[in-house]
């Protein structure tokens, strides 16, 4: 049994529930897991296991994860890592790689055990003006691509770290 943090960042709940599905299959397994936001600076503590998951802006992890990351990377090169990204590019198969590369920046000074990219939604009621503009003109339609399944299949490879 492993203490795991599973920390994330959101705009639009994606990553939550991608966090939620991992927990869920983690805990199946006998883990202790702790999911909590990014924003509420969790933390890193007594975790054997670190994953941490952000939705997408322009190819990045949010900012407060980012921030996150930075200001812990001390704790985290003594533990494991595993990190996660939620974005549209993620849906499109001959973008996976592309939405897979995201995650390397965000974790570059500390490394990463594992790495996924999980397909993320569009809602444009909670999406600004900017977000708006570049999603038309990329001609994205509203979607929700959440997959639990494949947030649960990826956290049994983490079982095994």
């Amino acid at each position: 049994m492993r203490n795991v943090l599973i920390a994330y960042a959101t705009r639009l709940g994606a990553a939550h529930e991608i966090a939620d599905a991992i927990a869920r299959e983690l805990r199946s397994n006998g883990d202790q897991v702790r999911v909590e936001c990014l924003q509420d600076a969790p933390q890193v503590r007594d975790a054997e296991l670190v994953v941490v998951g952000s939705g997408i802006n322009a190819g990045r992890f949010y900012p407060e994860a980012v921030a996150w990351l930075n200001a812990n990377q001390p704790n985290l090169e003594s533990t494991t890592v595993a990190v996660f990204n939620t974005c549209l590019n993620a849906a499109d198969p001959g973008k996976q790689e592309e939405a897979l590369g995201y995650n390397a920046s965000a974790v570059e000074p500390i490394g990463a055990a594992a790495s996924a990219t999980f397909a993320g939604r569009y809602e444009k009621s909670k999406t600004g003006f900017f977000g708006r503009l570049l999603l038309r003109i990329l001609r994205k339609p509203e979607q929700d691509n959440v997959d639990r399944a494949a947030a649960r299949a990826w956290a049994q490879e983490l079982v095994e770290l």
